[in-house]
């Protein structure tokens, strides 16, 4: 599926982004999508990474 100002897409069991820090938001989400957002936020809390929650905002898409 594409989206056009999407940082990452979940289409059925298939992730896609749209660059490297997108794909570690992403990662983040698959994360949160299969252990639960507490593990996610705990784990980019400790590579000391800011996650982009928000699949749909891409501010380098414009």
């Amino acid at each position: 599926m594409w989206v056009k100002e999407a940082r990452w897409v979940k289409d059925g069991n298939i992730y896609t982004s749209s660059g490297v820090s997108a794909g570690m938001d992403m990662a983040l989400g698959f994360i949160e999508d299969l252990i639960g957002k507490e593990k996610a936020v705990e784990i980019s809390q400790g590579i000391e990474y800011f996650w982009n929650e928000d699949s749909k905002y891409d501010p380098f898409s414009k």
